[in-house]
């Protein structure tokens, strides 16, 4: 009797174990690290230089998304640098291969989007190797936590671009 209790135990602990691992795997992610140039003439009438935009984010069963970004981009005319870290707190994979990820900005150096607001974005993964189309990304957003919802839980494309980007996106979902 003992031993059938000591069993019955250890099983439910590994069914706990593993419920707990469940719960926490990502169901879906994306990670990656890339640059562009959107040259003149464009939309924004400056020449946009992303020297870089890193990001890694997932979304468990739960639907809690976390992870990070770092955005950096020069106006190349005017020399301007924008510096930004982001907390993902939403996510979303669509079509198998773009995510749109969003979060609360950490760090900021321009005053016009302090600490406290909102931050997206979007990428495609079009594959990997030599064969492979270049993937993709849209600028980042900027605006309150609604828009960033919102934002996240649409599957419209980006208003602007999305421009070929050096690097690699890995989306997974």
């Amino acid at each position: 009797m003992r031993n059938a209790l000591v069993v019955a135990l250890a099983g439910a602990l590994a069914v706990l174990a593993v419920s707990a691992a469940s719960a926490s795997s990502p169901v879906v992610s994306a990670v990656g690290s890339s640059h562009w140039t959107i040259e003149l003439p464009n939309p924004f009438g400056v020449t946009v230089l992303n020297r870089t935009l890193s990001f890694n984010a997932r979304k468990d069963v739960g639907g809690s998304a976390t992870g990070h970004f770092e955005y950096h981009q020069i106006e190349v005319e005017t020399g301007a640098t924008f510096k930004f870290n982001v907390d993902v707190t939403c996510m979303n994979v669509y079509d198998g291969n773009r995510a749109k990820i969003g979060g609360v900005i950490v760090v900021s150096n321009d005053p016009t989007l302090p600490a406290g607001g909102y931050a997206w974005f979007q990428v495609f993964d079009n594959g990997e190797g030599d064969g492979a189309p270049a993937d993709r990304s849209s600028l980042v957003g900027f605006g309150d936590e609604a828009a960033n919802e919102a934002f996240c839980n649409s599957s419209n494309l980006p208003r602007f671009g999305p421009w070929d980007v050096q690097g690699n996106i890995q989306v997974s979902g």
